[in-house]
């Protein structure tokens, strides 16, 4: 199937999109339009429910006419795909002006046919479901987030931001966690196996600890038997699978551990702001916003003190 934008980028046209147009279009982009547009090129790929859950819009019919409407002006493109429990669900992609915006300062821009081909590479991708439900893990964590005081989702990195991250040059960092999902047609061995591309990166960053997220019990103990024959070295290692529970409550089985604790009880070190946060807009390859979206959002202190709570969803 064809997909039309506004002209001039009718896909799959490989002429650049003019300034002027690019200018015409920005005059009518709000904030919130940004943060959505950043989030999903950050993201690669976020469902209605999804970006709702995250503050887009106070309810799905909402944010449903928005971004059908900023999909119609190009800054966004959508597919249908059916999830592994069975649902339909609108998955939202960059289009030709998201992925614009997305660029930053690159040479030469991508085109809309580019673009076009790249949601296609997405929707066919065997590793759609994948991405889902990692990106749904952190979803559930900001959820949690804006219900319960005291509690803060204050960064979710894409694998394409921690590359910049883990780079040799890099100091210190904080970021939580490092998460490793179960494709589940993997052998338990060569999923245990990935805890050793991480020794170096906690050397580099300073963050130590790893989390896997099985898909079921069986899958989870298979995992432990495997690790608990592997040396960790410094690493904190802990696991869950879905029928434990919400990922912020007390699922986290350590290697080694009998009881399951919460995220909050994982090691943490000092935190280090995004590698690009005081890079101008459009300077910048990360423009990972926060990752829930609140204009009444205050400092991190009042947060954690209890003054603030992410309940009012405007």
């Amino acid at each position: 199937m064809t997909t039309t934008y506004p002209y001039p980028f009718t896909v799959p046209s490989p002429k650049p999109i003019p300034p002027e147009v690019f200018i015409d279009e920005l005059r009518r982009f709000t904030y919130r339009d940004q943060w959505a547009v950043l989030m999903i090129a950050e993201h690669q790929a976020l469902t209605t429910a999804q970006l709702t859950t995250l503050g887009f819009h106070p309810n799905q019919a909402g944010a449903q006419r928005r971004l059908r409407i900023l999909a119609r002006r190009g800054w966004l493109d959508r597919f249908g795909t059916i999830t592994r429990t069975g649902e339909v669900a609108t998955v939202w992609c960059l289009g030709p002006l998201g992925a614009h915006i997305a660029s930053g300062l690159a040479d030469p821009r991508p085109s809309p046919a580019h673009t076009y081909r790249r949601r296609e590479r997405l929707r066919t991708s065997g590793d759609l479901d994948l991405l889902a439900e990692t990106n749904q893990f952190f979803v559930d964590l900001a959820a949690h987030a804006r219900t319960n005081a005291h509690t803060d989702l204050r960064v979710w990195w894409s694998p394409r931001t921690c590359r910049n991250v883990v780079a040799p040059s890099r100091h210190a960092a904080w970021h939580g966690f490092w998460l490793e999902p179960d494709p589940g047609d993997t052998s338990a061995a060569a999923v245990a196996g990935r805890v050793h591309h991480y020794p170096a990166i906690a050397g580099r960053t300073g963050l130590a600890t790893l989390l896997f997220r099985t898909t079921d019990p069986h899958r989870e103990q298979d995992l432990h038997r495997q690790l608990a024959r592997l040396n960790l070295r410094q690493l904190t290692v802990a696991t869950t699978h879905p029928d434990a529970g919400h990922p912020a409550s007390d699922v986290w089985l350590p290697v080694g551990g009998s009881e399951r604790i919460a995220l909050r009880q994982l090691p943490a070190t000092e935190q280090l702001e995004h590698p690009n946060d005081q890079a101008p807009l459009l300077e910048s390859e990360n423009l990972a916003p926060h990752p829930i979206h609140d204009p009444e959002r205050p400092t991190l202190e009042a947060i954690v003190t209890g003054d603030y709570s992410y309940t009012r969803q405007s």
